[in-house]
């Protein structure tokens, strides 16, 4: 959904894009309800952010796999690598690491499926 809004591929989805992406997909939300839901994904990619931040605990601007590892583990140190792999396998598109933008896309693609369909 991320992917569908972002025309410009800037990692980032501005009013326009996201009132043209609803329309795309079919959205009958009325002008105001279109800045409600922009205000809100504005909230919630700064909530994402500092969520990314926490794992990141490197400041490279990545999730990298022992990251994600520790920031998992139990208090036994322990870390369930099904659950590893599955949020790995979900989140990472390019199979190396989780950058920020990625995080975001999956979140808003997420809270989007949830709120506003």
């Amino acid at each position: 959904m991320f992917a569908l809004m972002d025309t410009d591929n800037d990692g980032k989805v501005t009013y326009e894009e996201l009132r043209t992406g609803l329309r795309k997909v079919g959205s009958q939300l009325a002008e105001p309800e279109i800045k409600m839901l922009m205000e809100v994904k504005m909230e919630n990619d700064e909530h994402f952010r500092r969520a990314f931040m926490f794992f990141d605990k490197d400041g490279n601007g990545y999730i990298e796999l022992d990251e994600l590892r520790e920031a998992l583990a139990d208090e036994y140190g322990e870390t369930d690598d099904d659950v590893l792999n599955d949020i790995m396998r979900e989140v990472d598109t390019d199979k190396q690491s989780v950058p920020v933008q990625e995080t975001t896309e999956y979140w808003w693609d997420q809270w989007y499926r949830l709120d506003w369909h």
